[in-house]
């Protein structure tokens, strides 16, 4: 979808440009956001010791959409028309505002939760705390470079983890007796997917015409990637450790 870019006039070129660079400010600030509120929600951290600075990450991603918002207009307006890659940037920057939303959410558990993750759960939340953390990154850098390779990697990955988010939750849901942490287990893996959904959202700009944005099943369907969120431990194994190291 971004080819579209190249056809703009050069004079124009800042103007994009200048949109481009406020959406990675966005990504960027979401995923400090996130692992904030991580450190609350899963290590314990006190909610007192970062709420300012999630606060302040919330409303300046916030700012920067309708920043977004305000040059589409004004590239719009001087071209006279509405380009391809002004309906994209509107549609994303609302997937980036999510991600935002959903780790402040995250952040909230760590205040509503009766006790914090423990055993398998707490496990697994880590894993999914890292993988999404990359995520963040190659999906900036898969808008940075326009990169379709990269998009597509990031796509399958999502949806990967999505779908571990989906399996833990059943696996909660249908408990006999579920603890003090059930509730706010199912809904810390239901945030976590729904950031991996609208991370690769953002990424289906990469590789999608505009009318199939957010719709990647194809994409998806060949990949075949069938470990589990502990599974996947193994092979981050330093990170994990490094992770529960800190708190």
């Amino acid at each position: 979808m971004f080819k579209w870019f190249h056809s703009a006039p050069p004079q124009l070129s800042t103007g994009i440009g200048k949109i481009k660079s406020d959406f990675i400010q966005m990504l960027e600030k979401g995923k400090t956001e996130f692992l904030l509120a991580c450190q609350v929600s899963i290590h314990g951290v006190s909610s007192d010791a970062v709420r300012e600075e999630t606060t302040q990450l919330d409303k300046s991603i916030n700012k920067l959409e309708r920043q977004i918002r305000k040059e589409l207009i004004i590239h719009s307006s001087v071209r006279s028309q509405i380009d391809p890659e002004c309906l994209v940037f509107m549609s994303i920057a609302k997937d980036a505002e999510r991600l935002g939303d959903y780790s402040k959410n995250i952040f909230d558990m760590g205040e509503l939760a009766p006790i914090l993750p423990s055993g398998k759960e707490k496990e697994q939340l880590v894993v999914l705390q890292i993988v999404i953390s990359h995520l963040f990154d190659d999906c900036a850098e898969a808008i940075r470079s326009e990169s379709e390779e990269k998009a597509r990697q990031v796509i399958c990955e999502c949806q990967w983890a999505g779908k571990q988010c989906d399996a833990v939750t059943k696996e909660l849901l249908n408990l006999e007796v579920p603890n003090r942490r059930t509730a706010s287990d199912v809904l810390m893996f239901r945030f976590m997917k729904r950031l991996t959904s609208h991370l690769r959202n953002i990424c289906s700009s990469v590789v999608q015409p505009i009318h199939k944005l957010d719709f990647t099943k194809k994409i998806t369907k060949t990949s075949d990637i069938s470990e589990t969120l502990l599974e996947r431990k193994a092979s981050i194994q330093s990170e994990f450790d490094a992770e529960l190291q800190k708190y």
